[in-house]
């Protein structure tokens, strides 16, 4: 088989060529080798059948097949296999007729079989048939679940969907509550999740979309709903402040007491103020009260932070800083009216504006300091300037208006609790001390007007005599209040008594140790930053005070004719100089900071001056009256009467000046009187020698004794003068109704008065010079030296030619 299939195959070459007439092409050699080794597998007729019934045999065939249908060689590929299919079926032949009995009984046995395969199939149909059935019915069930499958798959996906719409549909309008809430915090980081996570998984959905857009307008929302929040809390924190000013006032009034009691227990602590170094650190019980939270109010600051936190997670913190200094100096015009009106019987106005002040101060400095992302500190401080400035504009116009004082200082007393406040809560005060300083000043002109009217009310109302006192408690009040140091001790004072000055002088001296105390009043509220102002104030204002209205008030009240009333005015100057100089001792003691140079005040030079102008004025007067009785004085020099009293005149006169020195002069100091008594008697005396040398030529010798009387009189007169003054003092003394300092200085004085008596020596020895038997002596140098040593030679010359003619004319007479 193999041998002849192998012949044939070896032939077709040639024999395709034949059919063809042209050269087999490689391909189709190709096709003819795969058919060959085909047919190879199939030598055996058994493997040739299995072959033919196999799909691997036709598998094989099938590239023979395609490859001549490709080459158009169908032709030759049937003839060629209808050769194969002739020789196999000689050869099943012959091997049929070789094995006849074998092939019988194996078609026999076929033929059972065949009827057992039919059997078999009839049995494999009706399974078949029934698996058919069965398997239709599973086919569709299989449809029917997997149908089922799908509709749960899809049901499940559209569940899935729903719960996360859901989810976004709650949670939307659970920010939406919460918005209503007024929990925006947590509305806006629902808001931002809702946006970032779960809008992305139902993002296919147009509702999400919607959503989506809207999360711009819910931001929006939220702040908006912010800031009007935030209005409203300002707005509410506006109607507090004025109780978070009082409660803060009320903490630094309980300081300020604690303060005063630790300086006047330790007097070296009046150098420092209220919320110096030193008092901060002897603070020790200082109140921990919180302004804004305490048992009578409560200002809560979350509605504040919360929105400064929303406001910078929405990165609108810029928008938020604007509207929040926006809103705040809306309050603060809130706070601060445009006009002020307060007056001496009520100063609540003025109370309830610095209250306000201070209370939105405060608030100012604590966001600050928690919140300096809003509010930083050049922009606080930057309004409180603007609100200090606005506060002095307030209350300058209402200044002017009041009449009391005791209103002003009760200003002072709340403009001190404002700054000390606001000093405590790190304000700058420089400003409001500044307006102090302008309102102390203010304030001391007010007192200077109302001592001047005061002043000059009391200096009518005067009497310019002594001051008579009746009892111990008012003479221990005046001895306190008028620097005036009495002879005699305490208990010793007999009363009733006098005291040598008029009443202007310890009302006076009352007045000026009010001022002072007034204007240390006011100090009070200063601070170190002012130091030594208000004693360089005070003293200025004192001096003013002392110089141009006590001491240039007396002055113009010398003009007058009044004898006691100008010699009280004399004494009273003096004592105004001591109160003087005892003041400047005083303010140099209770200066409440250290001074450079001590304090000075020139009203003690200024009341020595008024005293050398009084003095003057006395001098005047007195000579002035003495001018009067000599214009009186009528002398005969030609008489030949001898008189026997002195002349009417000069006992008219003598009876004055002992009037003069027993009552008008006897409270001035002895040096004074002296000086007084010499000045009139040096005057009286030149005015005698003045009419003894105008006489004339005729001056008879009984004229000459008669003058010589009157002047022996007056002689007499001031001869007695010292030793009178003094024994009526003394009995003055002993009956208490003089207390005056100078006792001892007086007696030391009492010498002078023997001077008094030279006053009258020129006049002596010109009298002398005229009664004596030989003027011609007058020529003699020893003799004029020592008798007429006080008479000037023209003087001389002139009343011994007088004298000479007189004798003559004596001489010729019959």
């Amino acid at each position: 088989m193999s041998l002849t299939t192998s012949a044939t195959l070896t032939k077709s070459p040639s024999a395709v060529a034949a059919v063809g007439g042209t050269t087999v092409t490689e391909r189709t050699q190709a096709m003819m080798q795969h058919l060959q080794q085909v047919l190879l597998l199939s030598s055996d007729p058994i493997s040739l059948l299995n072959s033919f019934e196999g799909d691997d045999y036709l598998e094989q065939l099938a590239p023979v097949v395609e490859e001549a249908v490709n080459a158009s060689h169908v032709d030759l590929l049937i003839d060629r296999l209808a050769s194969i299919t002739a020789l196999k079926e000689t050869e099943v032949q012959k091997l049929c007729n070789s094995n006849q009995h074998e092939y019988t009984k194996a078609v026999q046995q076929l033929a059972k079989v065949k009827q057992s395969s039919e059997q078999m199939r009839v049995s494999v149909l009706n399974i078949n048939q029934n698996l058919q059935q069965s398997g239709r019915a599973l086919v569709a069930r299989n449809k029917m679940l997997l149908d089922s499958q799908g509709a749960r798959k899809n049901i499940d996906d559209a569940t899935a969907a729903i719960r996360q719409c859901l989810k976004v549909i709650n949670m939307t309008n659970k920010i939406n509550e919460m918005i209503e809430q007024k929990k925006y915090f947590g509305a806006l980081k629902s808001l931002d999740d809702l946006e970032q996570n779960h809008i992305q998984e139902v993002a296919q959905f147009e509702f999400a979309q919607i959503i989506r857009k809207s999360v711009p307008v819910m931001q929006a929302t939220i702040k908006d709903d912010v800031i009007a929040d935030l209005q409203v809390w300002l707005a509410n924190v506006r109607k507090v402040a004025p109780q978070i000013g009082q409660i803060a006032f009320g903490v630094t009034e309980s300081r300020r007491r604690r303060w005063k009691k630790k300086v006047d227990h330790n007097p070296q602590l009046r150098f420092y103020k209220l919320n110096s170094a030193v008092e901060l650190a002897m603070d020790d019980d200082r109140d921990e009260v919180d302004p804004l939270n305490n048992d009578t109010i409560n200002v809560d600051l979350t509605p504040f932070y919360e929105s400064m936190h929303i406001c910078s997670a929405l990165g609108v913190l810029d928008e938020f800083r604007d509207n929040y200094a926006v809103g705040r100096i809306k309050e603060q015009d809130a706070i601060l009216p445009p006009s002020l009106e307060f007056t001496d019987d009520d100063i609540a106005p003025l109370e309830s504006l610095l209250h306000g002040a201070c209370g939105f101060a405060i608030v100012e400095r604590i966001t600050v300091r928690k919140a300096y992302r809003v509010r930083t500190p050049a922009s606080v401080n930057e309004l409180w300037e603007s609100m200090c400035q606005r506060i002095a504009h307030l209350i300058d116009p209402v200044l002017p208006t009041l009449r009391n004082p005791e209103t002003l200082l009760r200003v002072r007393t709340l403009l001190g609790l404002f700054i000390q406040t606001m000093e405590s809560y790190e304000f700058s005060v420089e400003r409001l001390h500044s307006y102090m300083l302008s309102l102390f000043e203010n304030y001391s002109a007010f007192l200077k007007q109302r001592f001047a009217e005061e002043f000059q009310q009391t200096v009518m109302e005067d009497d310019y005599m002594p001051m008579k006192i009746n009892q111990r408690d008012l003479w221990e009040k005046i001895i306190g209040i008028s620097w005036y140091k009495p002879g005699k001790e305490a208990s010793k004072v007999k009363f009733p008594c006098l005291l040598p000055f008029s009443q202007v002088y310890p009302l006076s001296c009352a007045e000026i140790r009010n001022f002072v105390n007034q204007h240390y009043q006011f100090s009070d509220e200063f601070s170190e930053q002012n130091p030594g102002q208000i004693e360089t104030t005070l003293r200025a204002n004192l001096d003013e005070l002392l110089v141009k209205v006590i001491c240039r008030t007396l002055r113009d009240r010398l003009r007058s004719s009044n004898r006691e009333e100008i010699v009280q005015i004399y004494i009273n100057l003096e004592y105004f100089q001591t109160a003087a100089i005892e003041l400047e001792k005083m303010l140099n003691e209770t200066a409440t900071v250290h001074l450079d140079e001590p304090i000075t005040l020139h009203a003690a030079v200024a009341f020595s001056d008024a005293r050398k102008l009084a003095e003057t004025r006395i001098f005047e007067l007195v000579n002035s009256k003495i001018d009067d009785f000599l214009e009186i004085a009528d002398y005969d020099w030609d008489t030949s009467t001898e008189r026997t009293a002195p002349s009417s005149y000069l006992s008219d006169m003598v009876n004055f000046l002992e009037t003069l020195v027993d009552s008008t002069l006897v409270n001035l100091p002895r040096s004074i009187t002296s000086f007084i008594y010499f000045d009139a008697f040096d005057h009286l005396a030149t005015k005698l020698l003045d009419l003894l040398l105008n006489a004339g030529r005729r001056i008879s010798k009984a004229a000459v004794l008669n003058f010589n009387r009157d002047i022996c009189y007056l002689e007499n007169f001031v001869g007695n003068i010292g030793s009178s003054s003094s024994k009526r003092r003394d009995i003055s003394l002993n009956r208490g109704t003089l207390d005056d300092s100078d006792n001892v200085k007086r007696r030391s004085e009492d010498d002078a008065d023997n001077s008094l008596l030279t006053t009258f020596t020129e006049l002596r020895q010109t009298i002398d010079l005229l009664m004596s038997p030989n003027v011609e002596e007058y020529n003699n140098t020893e003799i004029r030296m020592r008798k007429y040593g006080r008479v000037k030679p023209q003087n001389a010359a002139a009343l011994v030619e007088n004298q000479y003619s007189r004798r003559l004319l004596l001489l010729r007479e019959p």
